[in-house]
């Protein structure tokens, strides 16, 4: 019988990857036509992988509490030929025939998302994605590092910190420089503090704020001239104000 995939679907414009939250299927369930069949989690909200045709589950490679690519395979339905044609979805196998057939073979692994095929007979376990956040905790502090050593940069490199990320960090050398021994130190006391799984949502939410302390603010202003409006305002018998509100001499232009 034909197969079909469960694939991580794209679920917005912007979004590369999700996390399983919970599986609503196990093998040999039966399915149906767009049943919610994986509950998923991006950074913007949570949603629903439905089944793109009715039939049973013959095998799962997601788990939950994992992110997975855009592309990835997340489990496979094993369907009737009437059902294929009756939904117009391809199998598998098909799938796999129209990419041999490509004039412009892919490249990568990651990028033949329509490859589930292995060597062995398999299928090619779904692409994995870690988080992307870089960098310490948002300082709390307004004492930071006003110098950098050149020792210090270089350390700062290997980790992938900039110096908004050590603001935090009380320096003991001259003039309060933050030294390396005093960044290390700081490194091994975060260590200890108490650690709970955030959500790919929270976890946007804490990298916007961490990249806030690096970008500049900046106010555009525009000049507008009033003169034409304050002298309209001026001859009016009722002033708008507090109180009763009084919108009709927005009417008598």
């Amino acid at each position: 019988m034909p197969k079909v995939p469960i694939m991580m679907p794209q679920l917005g414009e912007s979004i590369a990857e999700a996390t399983i939250i919970r599986l609503n299927i196990a093998v040999g369930d039966k399915v149906v036509a767009d049943q919610e069949v994986i509950e998923v989690e991006t950074n913007k909200a949570t949603m629903g992988v439905t089944a793109l045709c009715a039939g049973e589950v013959t095998e799962i490679l997601a788990e939950e509490g994992v992110s997975y690519a855009v592309g990835s395979l997340l489990g496979v339905l094993e369907v009737s030929e009437d059902e294929l044609e009756r939904t117009g979805e391809k199998s598998m196998e098909e799938m796999n025939a129209e990419e041999t057939q490509a004039a412009e073979p892919q490249t990568s692994d990651e990028e033949q998302n329509l490859h589930f095929k292995t060597e062995d007979g398999g299928y090619r376990e779904p692409v994995l994605v870690e988080p992307s956040i870089k960098g310490l905790p948002v300082p709390t502090g307004k004492q930071g590092a006003h110098y950098i050593s050149p020792r210090m940069r270089a350390r700062m490199a290997e980790l992938g910190l900039r110096a908004a990320d050590i603001s935090a960090v009380s320096g003991s050398g001259a003039g309060g420089r933050v030294t390396v021994e005093d960044l290390e130190g700081f490194l091994e006391h975060i260590k200890t503090w108490p650690y709970t799984k955030a959500s790919p949502m929270r976890l946007a939410v804490a990298d916007a704020m961490r990249r806030s302390w690096t970008r500049p603010l900046a106010t555009v202003a525009r000049p507008l001239v009033m003169d034409k409006i304050l002298d309209h305002r001026r001859r009016q018998a009722l002033k708008p104000g507090p109180g009763k509100p009084n919108y009709r001499w927005l009417f008598d232009w």
